[in-house]
């Protein structure tokens, strides 16, 4: 954590241009060592004190090409702690824009400010730091503090889909998520499970069985594969599916806390495929499940990738 002074603190402006400072400073340090990181946020508490949040190494890797819409979704993953912070700064992975040259920054203040900062830079041969230009700032419409409670959700997913299809969407996260929610409850964690819905809308509900190991452990990334190559043998009599799994949202750097969450991939046969990430705790006393706030997440189709 790092702490700004209070003389970098006289304004708005200032608070927000010193987390923005500090941001650089990292992505020029990640630069240094490797061609990508991951995508991170900056966070501005009423302390001055600046906290780091990073995109979990799950996911990286399947953010969508719009550097946009990619920075956003990067803040979508820690808005919901936006109540108790004064400014967040998200910076994207320069790949994961497909735009190796340019750091995209996403900069906002509760008091109003908001803004998208593009910060080119070249790499040379002989000089170990990359050469950074000067910062290009576009004014933007408040996305975090709008009034609003942000629903990434809507942001991007609905966009092209039938009425029929986002009905569908809502009726498979609408079992999958009360069903998960009782077996952790009950069990405390969660086997993989999948549901589809038909050509006429009707939900089923599927599991992949297979053996054990000595531990009398299943493998979940096995019976993934095995509901997403059985749903692909049924292409032709389904509109939609989704696989639900309980994994752990580990942060790449190795900093930070590791998260249990839900993992359900959507897909539609309309075209949609998502991730969604609930994170989860389970109390102790009560075993009630808590989530917390959902990411919404572009992702490449595995039942209809051909």
């Amino acid at each position: 954590m790092t702490q700004i002074p209070s003389e970098a603190r006289t304004s708005p402006e200032s608070e927000l241009a010193a987390v923005v400072a500090e941001a650089l400073k990292l992505a020029d340090a990640q630069l240094v060592v490797k061609k990508s990181f991951a995508p991170f946020v900056f966070m501005l508490d009423a302390d001055g004190t600046i906290h780091r949040g990073e995109v979990p190494h799950e996911i990286q890797g399947s953010m969508p090409p719009d550097p946009m819409l990619s920075v956003k979704l990067t803040i979508d993953f820690f808005s919901g702690h936006a109540g108790n912070l004064l400014a967040m700064v998200a910076v994207l992975d320069p790949q994961a824009s497909m735009k190796e040259d340019t750091l995209h920054l996403w900069a906002e203040h509760r008091s109003g400010i908001s803004q998208i900062i593009r910060v080119d830079f070249t790499r040379k041969k002989f000089l170990k730091h990359p050469v950074l230009s000067e910062p290009k700032v576009d004014a933007q419409e408040s996305y975090v503090w709008n009034g609003d409670t942000p629903d990434p959700a809507e942001e991007w997913w609905h966009e092209g889909l039938s009425e029929q299809a986002i009905q569908d969407v809502f009726k498979l996260v609408g079992a999958a998520v009360p069903f998960a929610q009782d077996q952790l409850g009950r069990n405390g964690s969660l086997a993989p499970y999948g549901l589809t819905s038909d050509l006429s809308g009707e939900i089923g509900h599927h599991m992949a069985y297979q053996d054990a190991n000595e531990d009398d452990e299943v493998d979940s990334a096995e019976s993934v594969q095995m509901m997403t190559e059985g749903f692909r043998q049924k292409l032709e009599s389904l509109r939609g599916t989704c696989i639900i799994s309980d994994v752990r949202l580990t942060p790449s750097s190795g900093e930070g806390v590791a998260l249990d969450a839900l993992r359900l991939h959507i897909e539609h046969t309309e075209g949609l495929s998502m991730l969604l990430l609930k994170p989860y705790e389970i109390d102790e006393q009560s075993q009630t499940v808590a989530f917390g706030e959902t990411a919404v997440i572009p992702t490449p189709a595995q039942v209809w990738s051909v």
